[in-house]
């Protein structure tokens, strides 16, 4: 519900802060040099429309996104290992984007 989303943004942030780009990012005046991106938006998740937007934003900035849905998932499921057995594969991908996101420190 609205006033359960405006409770946990009362405790996430101060009111004053809310439109700084680091809590908001789609306020951002552009998203431009961001380092490449792998952003999960869960099926069943009120921050759902959010991030595809976000998704959307740095795609359309030139920004290297990857966008996973998962699929008939909550806001906390996809993290939910031996409990949300569905979330697997998602949780493989998000290993997987985030040893992309370093170079290999082993000598060929």
């Amino acid at each position: 519900t609205k006033p359960l989303m405006e409770w946990f943004w009362d405790h996430y942030i101060d009111a004053a802060d809310r439109t700084d780009p680091r809590a908001s990012p789609l306020r951002a005046q552009s998203l431009a040099g961001l380092p490449p991106a792998t952003v999960i938006t869960a099926e069943f998740d009120p921050l759902r429309d959010e991030g595809n937007a976000y998704a959307a934003a740095m795609a359309a900035a030139g920004v290297e996104v990857t966008h996973l849905p998962a699929r008939g998932h909550t806001h906390i499921s996809v993290p939910m290992v031996d409990v949300m057995i569905s979330a697997a594969p998602i949780r493989q991908q998000m290993a997987e984007a985030i040893q992309s996101f370093f170079p290999s420190t082993v000598p060929a």
